[in-house]
């Protein structure tokens, strides 16, 4: 008998081989860091900040990966919602000091927005021992500590970047009570759904024995671009027609190029594909 042949394996569709979990935990959190304190960030345009917060949002979904992969099931809304959560109370504390900050020592106040996503870390860290000691909930998760702190730095990175694409700053007077037409405050459960959205549903749906971080993760950026569409209709009311129409431009571009790509992936790599007639499928 010959042998048998073995179908060539495939290269995956962006398998993020370089940019590992660490990789791009450092990635986004220098980017993230960059973008928020450049003078509350007044000084970059809004395309500039959706960038940033994809980014962002994208290493969110990542340590999402990473600490909802050992069988929690339905725990990945969950642990999404948390991160957002984390995030809210994190980038609140951050504005208020950074804005108090700016207010009594000038722009070097400026990196007291930072005092929010280190809080968050230590309460995000603090928060994974309590999870996996048996004295507490127990659960044993690996890494769920590193999990938690990345979750909490993410979730409060993405809301201050947020808050300033709308407001075009994150000083918190402005955050809160906007000259513009609308401010984050009212827009904020929205911002809320979107960053945890990003976060939590690449896992949720990619779920399963076959589950691969790359195509899971083309998710993320996908989701990242309809947060910019959206956050792009809100500014054109904000800051105007220039700053959101670019940011929307972005989100589009973003959206169909990392739909098409995570449609491809996911047709590549599954065992067969039934065609319903909403999605085009391959061959014949």
């Amino acid at each position: 008998m010959g042998k048998e042949e073995k179908k060539p394996k495939e290269k995956p569709t962006l398998s993020f081989d370089y940019f590992n979990e660490t990789r791009l935990g450092v990635l986004a959190l220098v980017v993230g860091v960059i973008i928020a304190i450049v003078p509350f960030s007044a000084s970059l345009p809004a395309v500039v900040k959706g960038i940033g917060a994809m980014v962002v949002i994208l290493w969110g979904a990542d340590s999402v990966r990473k600490t909802a992969g050992h069988g929690l099931g339905t725990g990945v809304p969950s642990i999404g919602v948390l991160a957002v959560g984390f995030g809210l109370v994190g980038a609140t504390t951050g504005m208020a000091i950074g804005s108090a900050a700016y207010d009594k020592v000038g722009p070097i106040g400026i990196l007291g927005v930072l005092a929010g996503v280190a809080l968050m870390a230590v309460v995000g860290y603090v928060t994974g021992v309590l999870a996996n000691s048996d004295k507490f909930i127990g659960m044993k998760i690996p890494g769920l500590e590193r999990g938690m702190a990345e979750l909490a730095m993410a979730g409060t990175l993405a809301i201050i970047l947020e808050c300033s694409i709308v407001a075009g700053t994150w000083h918190l007077d402005d955050v809160i009570v906007s000259d513009n037409s609308i401010s984050p405050v009212a827009f904020i459960a929205v911002i809320f759904i979107m960053v945890g959205f990003g976060m939590l549903q690449p896992l949720n749906s990619s779920m399963g024995a076959d589950e691969r971080r790359g195509r899971t993760l083309l998710m993320a950026i996908e989701i990242g671009g309809i947060n910019c569409v959206i956050l792009g209709v809100v500014t054109v009311m904000s800051l105007g027609v220039v700053q959101g129409a670019l940011l929307i431009m972005l989100g589009a571009i973003v959206w169909v190029i990392f739909y098409r790509a995570y449609v491809k992936a996911c047709l590549e790599e599954s065992y067969e594909v039934v065609g319903t007639g909403l999605i085009k499928t391959l061959g014949g």
